[in-house]
């Protein structure tokens, strides 16, 4: 059967550059779909989620990870609010710490993937936006970056106290993600997928979409209430609950009740992985005849996330677990979770993920009751709904909606329309952005946009300003020798840059014109124009900034302290060469723009995998992982090295001004160690030691002389640092 909205949106995702909702009713396969996408995309992705444990489960990292965003709430004003917990544009820009690697990954980044966007607040997605827009150095909402956003409205809602919607309240109608300002102005497709894959009885599908839609009568919750049974057996039924502490208390109490000694699963747990992302408690503990739940899909198949069983025993490392409905018995190893890492391959360009750390464990949890909000996601055949003590929007259907049948339903208690509650907020932005009738011309539209934009913006500067930018901003922040030489020659190069950009955009104009004509002759003479483009901009490309850069980077290699400084300039060098490569390679309805050799090819290639030059290949490996984001611990684990060579190693990088003590120590840490060490530089490690009266280790004295020391011996008067 042929599934068009699920068409639709593919399509809209992998040939368009629309933003798009992607949405649907409970069971209707949005991440079977996302995973679809993922694995037939070209474009340079990134999937985030507003959770630890989303972004684990969906193979992503967490939003505030990826931007480097504060807690707090954000107001889209540069507007002061006196409150510790706002943060407006300002302070945003401030105190946003992007690495040049993470500069680097928002700069090449076209689709960016948010799951559970249900959970996201209108200010983190215009936190995003504005993040996007200012590295990118784009106007366009999202810096010009696509989105897709999958989740369901009407199930798990973002949280927000209201200390915090005091203020948001001033900026949005609501905190639902739709109400963003950037989301508004990025004219999404709203696609909402229809066929419902977890269960097949008409009846029940259509009861709930009543109670997902508030539209129940009391005919639909009497056919519900046919499933009352307040008498219910727990053994091989899950109860859901509202509240943790009915859920762990039915839990505890079942597992005490079996007079077996238990058995204890320990988790391994290696290189990085957040405690608030374990997907399951890192030690789990469990008895003969306990009741579990299998919380991932095996790839053979013997098992769903939801399916019950029961713990039999131990053998070896493999434990046994029966299934009482099918009568047979499943043999469990762990299983592994990835923390990954996006970051830019520098030689393609590419935006790929790296294993930062993994979370091995039994993919188990017991299973005598669990809560609604964690049942999301999960089907079972049969479950307890047990909601007599609370009722939220949303909650009764996403609990009913884990059901595979109806038969397989039963109530602690019966419903009443009072129980069916929904945000009209949420049902009223459904009515509206699902009124989009001409789907199908907006795509083909769409799509012809996209291959257009695709050949405009290959004459586009704004990529190699935005790189640059990265580039001063290093400058400005670091202190290399003739530091006002390196900001003069900063100036003229971003004339230059500006000055092409601005016959760019002329260029780009004329383009706009052409294209809008399809016949055999505008085709021609767009194909002459480009080619004609071509030999114009990579000859004042490389004659007005990669020469210049080129003489730049080999003055500087003969000063002294210049290292960090050279490496930065040389990576810029790779970035324009890049550029150059890019207007070699433009085509335009496949046929090649540029014929014959390239005029200008790197004599000497900037090589992006160059390592910092420090003395020794010991201190290249340790600088290599830590720009990776590796801790000092985790570079020892990693290295098979003590602790403390590694902390040397950071000594040693502090005072050659390669990283900054922010790096390693929080600012309260820094201010607090900053102060006491102010009068005591020139003491002695022990004699510091003797007179502290805080608690401190030898290494942030170390690490803190070796910054003090480096910060000392340049000018003074720099008001960006501490």
């Amino acid at each position: 059967m042929i599934n068009r909205e699920r068409q639709l949106a593919e399509d809209f995702v992998l040939n368009t550059h629309c933003s798009v909702f992607l949405t649907g009713k409970a069971g209707t396969g949005k991440t079977t779909l996302l995973k679809e996408i993922l694995s037939k995309t070209a474009k340079k992705t990134v999937v985030v989620a507003p959770t630890g444990v989303a972004a684990i489960n969906a193979g992503g990292v967490t939003i505030h990870s990826m931007f480097q965003l504060p807690p707090s709430c954000f107001v889209p004003t540069h507007e002061f609010y006196p409150n510790e917990r706002v943060t407006n544009w300002s302070i945003l820009a401030k105190g946003q710490r992007l690495r040049s690697e993470q500069r680097q990954l928002l700069i090449e980044l076209e689709l960016l993937i948010i799951d559970e966007i249900s959970m996201v607040r209108a200010d983190l997605l215009d936190a995003i936006d504005y993040t996007l827009r200012r590295i990118r150095k784009k106007t366009k909402p999202f810096g010009g970056v696509q989105l897709l956003v999958i989740g369901d409205l009407f199930q798990l809602a973002p949280v927000v106290k209201q200390s915090d919607w005091s203020v948001l309240s001033n900026f949005y109608n609501s905190p639902f993600f739709f109400d963003a300002l950037s989301w508004k102005a990025s004219k999404p497709i709203v696609i909402e997928l229809q066929h419902v894959y977890r269960q097949e009885d008409e009846t029940f599908i259509r009861v709930l979409n009543t109670i997902r839609n508030g539209e129940a009568s009391d005919g639909d919750l009497d056919i519900l209430n046919q499933q009352f049974n307040p008498v219910q057996s727990t053994e091989n039924i899950i109860r859901l609950t509202t509240h943790n502490y009915k859920a762990n208390a039915l839990n505890n109490k079942m597992l005490a009740a079996l007079k077996v000694n238990p058995i204890q699963l320990s988790a391994n747990v290696t290189g990085q992985f957040n405690e608030s992302a374990y997907p399951t408690p890192e030690t789990i503990t469990l008895k003969k005849g306990a009741q579990v739940m299998f919380i991932r899909n095996d790839p053979d198949g013997q098992f769903f996330n939801g399916k019950i069983g029961v713990v039999k025993e131990m053998v070896d490392k493999e434990l046994s677990i029966y299934i009482p409905k099918e009568d047979r018995t499943i043999m469990l190893n762990r299983m592994s979770w990835e923390n990954i890492k996006y970051h830019v391959d520098k030689k393609t360009k590419e935006v790929e993920k790296e294993t930062c750390g993994t979370f091995e464990q039994y993919p188990l949890r017991l299973a005598w009751a669990v809560t609604v909000h964690k049942s999301q996601g999960l089907t079972f055949d049969e479950l307890i709904v047990d909601l007599e003590d609370s009722f939220a929007a949303g909650q009764l259907y996403v609990a009913l909606s884990r059901s595979r049948s109806l038969e397989g339903l039963h109530l602690s208690s019966k419903l009443s329309l009072k129980n069916v509650i929904i945000d009209q907020r949420i049902s009223n932005y459904y009515k509206q952005a699902l009124e989009q009738e001409n789907l199908d011309e907006i795509l083909q539209e769409a799509k012809e946009a996209y291959q257009t934009q695709l050949l405009i913006s290959s004459f586009s500067f704004e990529k190699v300003t935005a790189y640059a930018e990265s580039w001063e901003a290093y400058l400005l922040s670091h202190e290399p020798p003739s530091k006002a030489d390196a900001v003069r020659f900063s100036t003229s190069l971003f004339r230059s840059i500006d000055q092409l950009q601005d016959v760019a955009q002329r260029f780009q104009g004329q383009l706009i014109v052409l294209l809008q004509s399809t016949d055999e002759e505008s085709t021609q003479t767009i194909i002459a124009r480009a080619q004609k483009a071509i030999g114009y901009f990579t000859e004042e490309f490389f004659r007005k900034t990669i020469e210049p850069l080129e003489k730049h980077i080999g003055e500087w290699k003969s000063k002294s302290k210049s290292r960090s400084y050279v490496y930065a300039s040389e990576e810029l060098g790779s970035h324009f060469w890049d550029k150059m490569k890019q207007l070699y390679a433009l085509t335009f309805q496949g046929q090649a723009l540029h014929s014959g050799e390239e005029k200008y090819k790197p004599v000497k290639l900037f090589n992006p995998d160059k390592p910092k030059r420090v003395v020794g290949e010991t201190y290249v490996e340790t600088m290599k992982l830590f720009d990776k984001g590796f801790s000092p611990a985790e570079i020892a684990k990693a290295r098979g090295m003590a602790l403390g060579t590694i902390e040397s190693h950071m000594s040693r990088f502090l005072k050659e001004g390669k990283i900054d003590i922010d790096d390693l120590l929080d600012d309260d840490r820094i201010k607090q160690l900053q102060t006491f060490l102010h009068d005591r530089i020139e003491q002695g490690s022990n004699e510091i030691m003797q007179a502290c009266t805080f608690d401190i280790s030898y290494t942030e004295i170390r690490w803190m002389k070796s910054w003090m020391k480096q910060k000392n011996s340049q000018d003074t008067g720099n008001p960006n640092k501490t």
